[in-house]
């Protein structure tokens, strides 16, 4: 078993924005980059404008916490994708398991991770939104993975931001704001690279871009890339048997025949799809601007994106296979990840006026194949569509026989999101300032997700012929229709034969949003601002899940009124699926008159049963709602959640002295609420922690509010910089996209879980320590605690005063250069190096660690090997051999990763070699989410390569 432990142990000049400062040397002096490129001097340090206030301003007369890290920067770290944006920004955690499945955590505002094979179902909201340029590309679960080619900046901006960015906004934003088409200069330059992986494949790419005037007034901008990953994790020859012990176990409605003593139980072999360095990812895209300077008081934006991101293989790590990156996976994994991002602004002025408006229309295609066999580990089901054995046979002469265990899920996904925003500003150069906006948004997620199990077919055929003497067992075939209700995309066509289980779900979100904002410089040194946004948003989840249980009792007419035939001749069961739009149309339809009869009258798809079922009935569905225990707030006549609100930001900043910026800061942020596909149902398992529990009907915004006080300054004659800033935020009804691997009526569902508190330090530097030498590094100081549990959720989730995930009390990084001229080629010469560190975290809420242990033990004879801390308390219902599991998580360790290089710059051209990650750290991390064994994702190992570059002006 994992190591245990208690947790006690344990336009163009820079303009004055709202708060900040007039006629101060300040904003042309300093910023937040050290220059490092072409022939710059070491000692310079360059001014950074950022737009984090939705004006032009310098990074350092901003009054929040604004990192901006250049574009230059990014090139020299050879930051290129999501999870590498992340590294140097110690208040940031990159949590996921793969390209193009990351989310981000900032100050510790972190609950637990999402499953990708139901993130688009459930239809969870980041708690920190990622912009590319003025454009919102969040997602939950699945942000966009944008290659970081010709990059004007990357802007991190820390604490609550919705009063002017809005929702998601909501622990803080990252924008990767791009470079623009410039009429005024030809520009152009290429980037090549090449990589060799410690015990992994080799990486290679190139990117160019041209910057071309057209005339005077008129300018394009293009970006092209392509860059190979190479893998290094290794699928290796497994066998997967399942389990008597965890399967009978998890059978938590006690109906499923036992697989213990079963006649014959097939495994699993992967000899088809073993490979070395099998998690290659390529991502393929590019870029065009058009910018035209209509006249003298409007300008003109235009500009489209397209990326394609494809991945193979597995980036999860199964830690107790006894060898150093390697996976047992059952079912090749894939990931397509295409999207086309167009903008457009137009920028003007009327009057005494600044206009912008600009727009933006996003559309995202996934198409993904993942592993599934692990859901033999946990689902409460499995024999029933593993096995043929049947449980009504009193005479025992009906054979058991348990088939093929492979499992994988497909995943066909579009996103689209279109937005618009009118805003306006007077003259950034007076002394009352003011800004104003109205901002729309429109999303939609059209969503099919297909689990497909290789064993239900031959299983049911046999039981099917075997018990009912049914000669309809004979080639017997799935053929799943979709449900023909609100929301659904599949249309009347069977789904694929090996469907067992699907999703068919459309989620949309709809918003409008006004917002303002009054700066006001009170004198010299003193001035205030504030800020406020209206928004009225609406979310609604329509479609189905659709089951194929019925089938197990054959095909109609036999079936028992479970089951229909399709024309094709296979199996169709609507009898235990879930009509979700007719589900959450029902529950609308109580709150509107009160009637009971509409909660005790409402039946399942075909009408055979009642909708409420599982562990309860419509009766206790109705008795929860009346006992409270079941809330309808925010529930609309069509089923949809809509939420209208005010939050606000307040700022006062004193400039004491031309060097110093002081500045306290209160601020508050919301997400988007979520409806669940399950509303209403009662745990199926109801005893102990889960008996009366019934899952939510949504789970609203969680509000966050935070309070800082912060310190931006030039030291030692302008030669240091340094800033810092001290936060103390809380969270209300912390919103959770839970997985519980120990009652299968749950899976994955939202809930508001508790409240919460974090607190800490945010510290960056810069230093010119000589003409030669340039120091900077970051480090953020963290505590965080979860103050108050929804009482339902005792023995479930971690207790009160545990700390919350992904929230390591230290984490930092220091970067060096050191910049000498080679006098035999008359070119600029450099070293670099950079540390980063990532203190000791813990992963998820749910207290399963332990749990998840003894069944990866119990399925595979040896365990994790993860530490694992105790949180006070017993998990779940489920008995080990010693009692009740211990509440408890498991433990990232802290990982530190060095990153070294060598480099010769001259005439535009450069030339480096690299080592990132010398001294070879792992840097594991937990995956829980969708999981029911310990799994880890790691860091790419110690890779050494060479790059090359050129740009010509």
């Amino acid at each position: 078993m994992g190591t245990r432990r208690n947790a006690n142990q344990i336009r163009n000049a820079p303009a004055h924005g709202p708060g900040t400062w007039r006629k101060k040397p300040l904003a042309a002096a300093i910023s937040a980059a050290v220059a490092t490129t072409g022939g710059a001097s070491a000692a310079e340090i360059e001014t950074v404008i950022v737009t984090a206030t939705k004006r032009e301003e310098s990074a350092q007369d901003v009054t929040i916490s604004v990192q901006a890290v250049t574009g230059d920067t990014v090139r020299e770290l050879g930051i290129d994708t999501f999870d590498e944006y992340a590294e140097y920004l110690p208040n940031v955690v990159s949590g996921g398991n793969g390209p193009g499945k990351r989310e981000l955590y900032i100050r510790g505002s972190a609950t637990e991770q999402s499953g990708v094979t139901i993130t688009a179902a459930q239809g969870s909201a980041p708690g920190v939104a990622l912009y590319v340029d003025e454009q919102p590309v969040s997602f939950g679960g699945r942000n966009l993975d944008v290659f970081a080619a010709d990059l004007e900046r990357i802007e991190v901006l820390s604490g609550p931001q919705g009063t002017l960015f809005g929702a998601s906004s909501q622990s803080g934003n990252l924008r990767l704001i791009t470079r623009k088409p410039e009429p005024n200069k030809f520009d152009a330059g290429f980037n090549t690279r090449f990589a060799t992986t410690a015990d992994g494949a080799n990486s290679a790419g190139a990117d160019g871009f041209i910057n071309l005037p057209l005339s005077d007034a008129l300018a394009v901008r293009v970006v092209v890339y392509s860059d190979g990953q190479g893998g290094w994790v290794d699928n290796i020859p497994a066998t997967f048997t399942p389990s008597g012990e965890v399967v009978d176990r998890n059978n938590v409605a006690g109906y499923g025949p036992p697989l213990t003593g079963a006649d014959r139980i097939e495994s699993a072999r992967n000899d088809a799809i073993v490979q070395d360095d099998w998690n290659e990812a390529n991502y393929r895209g590019g870029r065009f601007g058009l910018a035209y300077n209509i006249n003298d008081n409007w300008d003109a934006l235009v500009q489209h994106s397209a990326q394609t991101l494809e991945a193979e293989g597995s980036f999860i790590v199964d830690t107790n296979l006894g060898q150093d990156h390697a996976s047992a996976r059952y079912s090749p994994e894939y990931n397509r990840d295409s999207f086309e991002l167009t903008t457009w602004t137009l920028t003007g002025r009327i009057a005494n006026l600044d206009v912008i408006y600009t727009g933006g229309s996003l559309n995202r295609d996934v198409d993904s194949i993942i592993d599934y066999t692990h859901y033999n580990n946990g689902g409460g089901y499995i024999t029933y569509y593993l096995c043929s054995g049947n449980i009504y046979d009193s005479t025992g002469l009906d054979p058991n026989n348990c088939y093929d265990p492979t499992k994988q899920y497909t995943e066909d996904t579009a996103n689209s999101r279109f937005t618009n925003e009118f805003r306006f500003a007077t003259d950034a150069t007076k002394r009352v300032r003011l800004l104003g906006g109205l901002y729309t948004n429109s999303f939609e997620t059209n969503h099919l997700g297909d689990f497909q199990y290789a064993s239900a077919n031959p299983a049911f055929a046999e039981h099917v012929s075997s018990y009912y003497n049914d000669n309809s067992g004979d080639g017997f075939l799935l053929g799943n229709i979709t449900i023909p209700t609100e929301g659904t995309n599949a249309g009347p066509e069977p789904r694929s034969p090996y469907t067992v289980f699907f999703n068919d779900y459309t989620r949309t979100e709809e918003e409008i949003a006004v917002f303002g904002e009054v700066a006001v410089d009170l004198n010299e040194q003193w001035s205030l601002s504030f800020s406020a946004r209206y928004y009225d948003l609406t979310t609604q989840l329509q479609g189905a899940s659709n089951f194929a249980f019925g089938c197990r009792y054959g095909i109609a007419p036999q079936g028992f009124g479970n089951s229909e035939r399709t024309a094709d001749g296979r199996c169709n069961s609507h009898a235990f699926s879930n009509d979700v739009s007719a589900r959450l149309q029902t529950l609308a339809d109580y709150v509107s008159s009160g009637d009971d009869n509409i909660i005790l009258n409402a039946r399942s798809p075909n009408g055979a049963r009642d909708m409420f079922r599982g562990g309860g009935s419509n009766a206790a569905t109705l008795a929860a709602i009346k006992s409270g225990d079941l809330s309808l707030s925010g529930l609309q006549s069509d089923g949809s959640i809509n939420e209208t609100d005010t939050i606000i930001k307040a700022t006062v900043g004193w400039t004491p002295n031309d060097s110093m910026l002081l500045f306290a800061t209160y601020a508050e942020g919301y997400r988007p609420a979520a409806q669940n596909r399950n509303a209403g149902q009662l745990a199926t398992n109801q005893s102990g922690v889960y008996e009366g529990y019934v899952v939510p009907a949504m789970a609203l915004t969680d509000e966050i509010s935070s309070f800082e006080v912060g310190m931006k300054g030039d030291f030692l004659d302008g030669s240091l910089r340094l800033n810092a800033t001290y936060f103390s935020t809380t969270i209300d009804e912390l919103q959770v996209s839970r997985f519980d691997p120990s009652n299968v009526a749950f899976l994955y569902f939202l809930e508001n879980i508790g409240d919460a508190e974090s607190s800490g330090l945010d510290v960056d530097f810069q230093w010119a320590a000589s003409e030669n030498l340039t120091l900077a590094g970051a480090a953020s100081f963290l505590g965080t605690e979860l103050t108050r549990l929804n009482p339902q959720l005792r023995g479930i989730a971690v207790p009160v005063g545990s700390e919350l995930p992904f929230a390591p009390a230290f984490s930092g990084n220091i970067r060096a250069r050191y910049d000498f001229t080679l006098d035999t080629l008359q070119a600029n010469a450099y070293f670099r190096a950079s540390l980063t560190y990532r203190g000791e975290n813990l992963s998820g809420i749910v207290g399963s660690a332990e749990f998840m242990d003894d069944t990866l033990y119990r399925q595979s004879g040896a365990s994790s090997g993860l530490e694992i801390q105790d949180e006070g308390g017993t998990f779940g219902t489920v008995e080990l051999p010693g009692g009740l599991p211990k509440n408890s998580r498991f433990v990232n360790p802290a990982a530190s990763t060095i990153n070294v290089a060598f480099g010769i710059e001259k005439d535009g051209w450069s030339a480096e070699m690299y080592i990132d990650n010398l001294n070879d750290e792992t840097a594991q991390v937990m995956q829980i989410a969708g999981h029911y064994t310990p799994v880890v994702s790691e860091q790419r190992p110690r890779t050494m390569g060479l790059r090359f570059s050129f740009a010509l002006e």
